[in-house]
């Protein structure tokens, strides 16, 4: 039992005496140390080189420590835009400093063009501060006046004042022809309505079908919108 009771008495005390020898430590020699450590005047860095800084604060013996990137138009890329603490302040030796960095001019991420008039495209372009660059007019399905390709293509990073170039279509061939939507419709009436579009009914399959009534267009091919000769066919599926 008085074994015990020491062990209760003496554990605190030697605790005690730890804490209290830390303290008298960090008043005598810590404390001490850190009042007496040299002091620097910061330096400016801002505008320099990121690596060009970080020599200059090392051999002060300060820490930098490296923030960002930020993007800012008014510094190259990899220099320094802001410190702190700021130049002239008065630091102890080791003290950090953190240097915000430019990461550049920011990018902007290239829209999706394909599609759009080029009157609507030209705006975007000039909106972003892009460049209008390389216009080429090709023959496509699309209609007259819509772009077909871009390039930087669709989600590139770019940065303010690239080019964009790009192919216009000014519309199908001569003597081609829009294939009509045939679905749904009788087979008579699809007919009629390919003729009247100087086409005519190509291959003819029939399926059976419990829901559709007999000779309805179920499936065609060329699919609709599908740019073919004058004259040529459209093969069709037909219920039964």
């Amino acid at each position: 039992m008085k074994k015990y009771l020491k062990k209760i008495v003496i554990v605190p005390v030697i605790g005690l005496v730890i804490i209290l020898a830390l303290i008298l430590l960090i008043d005598k020699v810590a404390f001490p140390w850190y009042v007496s450590a040299p002091e620097y005047d910061v330096p400016n860095v801002v505008g320099l080189n990121k690596d060009e800084a970080i020599k200059v604060l090392t051999e002060l013996n300060l820490n930098p420590i490296l923030q960002g990137p930020r993007y800012d138009a008014r510094y190259p890329k990899d220099h320094v835009i802001f410190q702190k603490p700021s130049s002239g302040v008065m630091v102890k030796e080791g003290r950090r400093i953190y240097l915000f960095v430019s990461g550049g001019e920011s990018l902007i991420k290239m829209p999706l063009l394909f599609g759009k008039t080029f009157r609507d495209t030209k705006v975007t372009i000039e909106r972003l501060g892009l460049i209008l660059g390389e216009v080429e007019e090709v023959k496509s399905e699309m209609p007259a006046g819509r772009i077909i390709e871009q390039h930087p293509l669709e989600g590139v990073d770019i940065p303010k004042g690239t080019a964009v170039d790009l192919k216009v279509s000014y519309g199908p061939k001569i003597g081609m022809i829009r294939i009509p939507n045939l679905l749904g419709k009788s087979f008579r009436e699809a007919e009629t309505l390919l003729k009247r579009n100087s086409l005519r009914i190509g291959k003819t399959t029939f399926l059976t079908s419990p829901s559709l009534l007999p000779n309805t267009i179920i499936d065609q091919y060329p699919g609709e919108n599908k740019l073919v000769a004058v004259g040529d066919s459209v093969d069709v599926v037909i219920t039964k």
